[in-house]
């Protein structure tokens, strides 16, 4: 029976993870740097992924057999502190590669990004294996994950699985500082009747993915039997792409009178070297992977 750790579990996957497991019935230990706001439906402890002693004695006291970890600086942000950002992408990653061999750790999911693909990707519909130079330190410390990842899987036969999400949409908990924060705070916006300044131009195009989907395609990876997984590095996976102005019209389309200023900010030029959609056939092939929700309905879950 999976006993599952959770890094950065108080940011938006983390909530979904602990709800997705507490369903399950499977024991989940949840940890993040600060207490919950609210009592979470899981044991917690607060502990940073940094404190290797601590995360390696809480696996000894919990028996922790799978980890799913969280902890990242996204794009915006890492913007403002690259050096943060490395420290806090990377070495807590290392933490955990490092922990796991030593206690014999099962499985680990770390999240990738399509913020690894840069502009010498193939934008208009990136492949599986593209060539890859981010121009975001995110992108940077994902790309490096990604290449720890497979130095790992070959050298120790660590079983490390991760996709490569797109923007995640989820009104449920705060924006945390990515570049497809538009479409929470656009969401947000109509729900409250405010004029909403987006921060990217209104036909910016950009792969996204619900909330609920997001947890249920990692969800299938990890059920997955490791010898039909034919690659040792991130999946590609998306749902549909969308711009701005799409979003807005979907939202009027649902009954919100919605007002949009466009003032396309620094988060323009990272969009801009982000793929407008994502060639996912690997995983429906390997795992085989189907979204559950495309635009429309993602839409209407956000809004009502």
């Amino acid at each position: 029976m999976d006993r599952i750790l959770i890094t950065g579990a108080l940011g938006q996957l983390g909530h979904a993870f602990i709800e997705h497991f507490e369903k399950k019935g499977v024991f989940v230990l949840a940890t993040d740097i600060k207490a919950p706001s609210k009592k979470l439906s899981c044991t917690y402890e607060k502990a940073n992924a940094l404190d290797s002693k601590t995360l390696d004695n809480l696996i000894k006291k919990y028996k922790i057999n799978v980890i799913y970890h969280l902890v990242a600086i996204l794009s915006a942000k890492g913007e403002e502190n690259p050096f943060i950002s490395w420290e806090i992408n990377m070495n807590s990653f290392q933490n955990i590669i490092e922990i796991s061999l030593k206690n014999s750790i099962k499985k680990i999911f770390w999240p990738s990004s399509i913020a690894v693909f840069g502009t010498e990707s193939q934008l208009e519909m990136v492949p599986q294996n593209p060539i890859l130079n981010p121009s975001t330190i995110y992108g940077i410390t994902k790309l490096a994950g990604e290449r720890l990842m497979s130095y790992y899987n070959k050298k120790y036969n660590l079983d490390i699985r991760s996709l490569r999400y797109p923007g995640i949409v989820s009104v449920e908990t705060q924006p945390g500082g990515g570049t497809t924060d538009y479409i929470i705070e656009m969401i947000n916006a109509a729900k409250q009747g405010k004029t909403y300044s987006c921060f990217l131009s209104k036909n910016t195009e950009l792969p996204m993915m619900y909330i609920s989907d997001a947890v249920y395609s990692a969800s299938q990876l990890m059920s997955a039997p490791k010898e039909l997984l034919r690659i040792d590095y991130p999946y590609n996976i998306t749902s549909f792409s969308i711009t701005p102005k799409i979003l807005e019209n979907e939202i009027i389309s649902n009954g919100f009178p919605l007002k949009v200023i466009y003032k396309p900010d620094f988060r323009q030029k990272i969009a801009e070297s982000w793929p407008k959609k994502i060639d996912d056939t690997q995983s429906k092939i390997d795992w085989k992977w189907k979204p559950k929700f495309d635009l429309r309905n993602t839409i209407q879950k956000t809004l009502f």
